[in-house]
């Protein structure tokens, strides 16, 4: 009986020793823990080196995130500016003016068809960004750090470029905001001018010779979008036209670009004085070209503007016709 009472107190203590053994205490819980978010953060995949493929087809690898980033073009820091990025831009062109006195504690690296290479040099960037303009300049750049060309030639192209430079600044979440808020702009100018007639429009890039957007651009896009129907979407890219054929399509509303280099007066005192847009008064500056000319987020702000120009009535405004006194 006694060696039955002593095994079993000798089994409860040991179920009692296990038991205390078993029981984690605080102090282990958060040294497990501890280990094990250690271990969860060192094996996480690292973002870099990354691999993209840029406008030109190029496949570029970007070793580590971009810290020291030269512009080669005004849109690129306007892009990288509604990024988040722009106090990582080190170099940009004469011709940037946006955000304002974005070139203050900045390096001007010449202007927008001709960089300085020896300056950008100098500025030891980890990352060159340009467009096609300046793939005669590729190989010299590439000696200086990784080129990413980029080079939108309509709406959805912007997007694509907005969310390339996104997944290369690891600011692939700031990319979708931008691209998603232009997008609901768009469908609210979409859904304002939807059913409306459509109104021929003649835009004006450049005055002697005549040069206006034709289809694949990102002004022939937003005309499209504006409501209005663009005479020479028939041309591809920005096509050179003349009098001539302008007269024979007969254009509802011209729009200048405001260094289009001739003013509303003079088309009044010119063949178009027999289209209808003159004879109707019909005839529209442009506030701010680099809204409309450069492809980045503010194209939208372009083409409210637009919109206003060709359907002022969705906007519940009304221009006041500009009188030309050639037409009589």
């Amino acid at each position: 009986m006694r060696k039955v009472t002593y095994l079993f107190v000798v089994l409860m203590i040991g179920v009692l020793v296990s038991g205390c053994i078993s029981q984690p205490t605080p102090e282990t819980i958060t040294q497990t823990m501890t280990t094990t978010a250690t271990e969860t953060i060192t094996k996480a995949p690292e973002y870099y080196p990354l691999m993209i493929k840029d406008f030109a087809d190029r496949e570029v690898k970007i070793e580590k995130e971009p810290q020291k980033i030269v512009s080669l073009a005004p849109s690129i820091t306007e892009t990288l500016y509604f990024l988040g990025a722009l106090d990582r831009v080190i170099g940009v062109t004469q011709f940037d003016d946006y955000p304002p006195n974005v070139q203050d504690g900045r390096t001007i690296i010449g202007g927008f068809s001709d960089p300085n290479i020896e300056v950008i040099a100098s500025l030891q960037p980890d990352l060159i960004i340009g467009t096609s303009m300046h793939l005669k300049y590729l190989e010299q750049l590439e000696k200086i750090a990784p080129v990413i060309i980029v080079d939108p030639k309509n709406i959805d192209e912007i997007y694509s470029q907005i969310m390339l430079l996104g997944k290369v600044l690891n600011k692939e979440k700031e990319a979708e905001g931008v691209v998603n808020y232009m997008k609901a702009e768009v469908e609210d100018v979409k859904f304002k001018v939807e059913g409306k007639e459509k109104p021929k429009v003649f835009f004006i890039s450049w005055w002697n010779p005549i040069y206006t957007p034709g289809s694949g651009t990102f002004q022939g896009d937003l005309i499209e979008i504006a409501g209005g129907e663009n005479i020479f979407n028939d041309l591809n890219g920005w096509a050179q036209v003349n009098l001539e054929s302008v007269l024979a399509r007969d254009p509802d509303v011209i729009i200048l670009s405001a260094h289009a280099g001739v003013t509303p007066e003079e088309i009044c005192k010119s063949e178009l004085a027999k289209t209808s847009a003159v004879k109707e008064g019909r005839i529209y500056v442009v506030s701010d070209d680099n809204a409309i000319s450069r492809p980045g987020p503010r194209i939208v702000e372009g083409l409210e503007e637009l919109t206003l120009f060709i359907h002022p009535e969705a906007f519940g405004y009304s221009f006041q016709p500009v009188a030309c006194e050639a037409t009589g």
